[in-house]
């Protein structure tokens, strides 16, 4: 239809616009940290220590990310503007490639990008796709990597998968939910290509490029990094976490930095970390009752894999210590998949609901300081629980059969 055609060149457009943008403020996004982090490393000094302290730049990467930075950072000496190009081009193919990765775990042709099936999701995702432009972020990266890497073991080609599923990991650590993922569905083959290439980009190759003590205190300084962050009584509003809600809702500090405070309990800190993982691991134990009705392996009927997928990608954002807009991109594969099984009023009022918390809340249309209350009330949280129930819900009832696009296209008149 015209109207599709239409608003793909305007998509189009506005990420060409986006990107352009982010080419002249090399100075305020943070891939220009990623670059210093590199330069760090190349020159043999401390990526962890007082210079990354605080943001910018704040140095949350694992050690392997290191060797990603130093790696941009060698590009950079020849063009930082021509690397910084090459990255959010690689950005967007990502987007457009995981629209098609998703289609070909269920066994379909990927259809054209302007189809209501790639677009649709697309655009209710549109706001997280522009924070991860401007922002310049590694998440789409990781994202592609997943879901490479499930499709991958869905063909049998478990040391690929292992090899992609590792990298995603070791750049970013919250994919390594995926291994006991593994693990439950009795994907053996699959785990342990997972596990020994963890070890081997975590724990060999470092050992050869550092050395023993190098390794082991880039190790021991990421590790008090992460458990900072963790402990940090005091949440930034930009941080949509659950913990982070939690935080705000149950503790005294826990809106200290945020324009509105609604806490409704004083609980200490410590405490509603626990509560954090308790929830977490009674989350996980639902999904696990959850799924149990989908038979184990990778190889199950397709729709299988692809819906667990697109739940357990929404829930490991939400269940990160630290999660900004950007780190939501996730979230695409659970629009994706609940656009397949949308029926009923409640349905849609979830749907367009999540929408507003997700893309009517950006500064954009409601002004930075609206924004700012927005987020001190959890609304990134909230827009992203309700898109994971509307992908479970979708997840766990029958759906009728769909035939590939490519079939539909030949038995077209």
């Amino acid at each position: 239809m015209k109207w599709r055609r239409v608003v793909t060149v305007l998509l189009l457009c506005l990420v060409a616009l986006e990107v352009a943008r982010s080419l002249a403020r090399l100075d305020r996004v943070i891939f220009a940290a990623y670059v210093d982090v590199g330069d760090v490393v190349l020159q043999g000094g401390d990526p962890y220590g007082p210079r990354f302290t605080t943001w910018p730049p704040l140095n949350t990467w694992p050690p392997f990310f290191l060797f990603i930075a130093a790696g941009l950072a060698l590009l950079a000496r020849i063009s930082l503007v021509g690397t910084l190009l090459l990255w959010q081009v690689g950005c967007v193919a990502a987007i457009w490639g995981a629209c098609r990765l998703l289609a070909r775990l269920v066994d379909e042709e990927p259809p054209p990008f302007a189809s209501a099936a790639t677009l649709v999701p697309v655009l209710m995702t549109a706001r997280l796709f522009q924070e991860h432009l401007q922002h310049t972020q590694v998440n789409l990266y990781v994202f592609l990597l997943v879901l490479v890497a499930f499709l991958l073991f869905r063909r049998r080609r478990d040391a690929w998968g292992g090899l992609a599923l590792a990298a995603a990991a070791s750049a970013k650590v919250m994919p390594i939910v995926f291994l006991p993922y593994l693990l439950y569905k009795r994907a053996w083959r699959a785990a342990a290509w997972t596990a020994g290439f963890l070890v081997v980009l975590n724990v060999a190759v470092p050992f050869a490029v550092f050395g023993p003590a190098r390794t082991a205190q880039h190790w021991r300084a990421w590790r008090s990094v992460a458990a900072a962050e963790t402990a940090d009584p005091t949440p930034h509003h930009m941080n949509q976490s659950l913990l982070a809600a939690l935080k705000r809702l149950l503790t005294a500090e826990g809106s200290a930095r945020d324009p509105v405070h609604y806490a409704v309990a004083a609980w200490p800190t410590q405490r509603a970390v626990t509560g954090f993982y308790l929830l977490a691991g009674l989350g996980a134990l639902g999904l696990a009752l959850a799924f149990r009705r989908h038979p184990p392996g990778l190889d199950a009927p397709p729709p299988t894999l692809a819906a667990e997928l697109a739940v357990c990608l929404a829930a490991m954002t939400l269940v990160s210590p630290l999660a900004w807009k950007a780190h939501f991109v996730t979230v695409l594969a659970a629009y994706w998949w609940a656009w397949r099984g949308l029926r009923g009023r409640v349905v849609w009022g979830v749907w367009w609901g999540s929408f507003a918390c997700l893309t009517l809340s950006a500064p954009a249309l409601v002004g930075e300081r609206i924004n700012n209350v927005l987020e001190s009330l959890n609304v990134i949280t909230v827009g992203a629980l309700l898109v994971l129930a509307l992908a479970l819900w979708v997840g766990l009832k029958p759906l009728p059969p769909q035939p590939p696009a490519s079939s539909a296209r030949h038995s077209a008149p």
